[in-house]
């Protein structure tokens, strides 16, 4: 468990970074817009998926690597 979290460091991170520039650099007006909303969604779910997607296929359940 402790490597799938590391797997998933830099999804977080991108979230942090992309939180940062939303509410600093965007324009409250963008925000609202529907693009915007399925690009924060795009975002928030690929930041975390890929990460678990390249983890699980890297080591495939039941396989024990102590």
């Amino acid at each position: 468990m402790n490597k799938l979290v590391a797997h998933m460091i830099p999804g977080l991170l991108v979230i942090v970074a992309f939180m940062a520039v939303k509410a600093f650099f965007v324009p409250i007006e963008v925000t609202f817009e529907s693009w915007f909303v399925y690009l924060s969604a795009a975002v928030y779910i690929l930041s975390v998926v890929v990460p678990c997607v390249i983890y699980y296929l890297r080591t495939p359940p039941g396989i024990d690597h102590k």
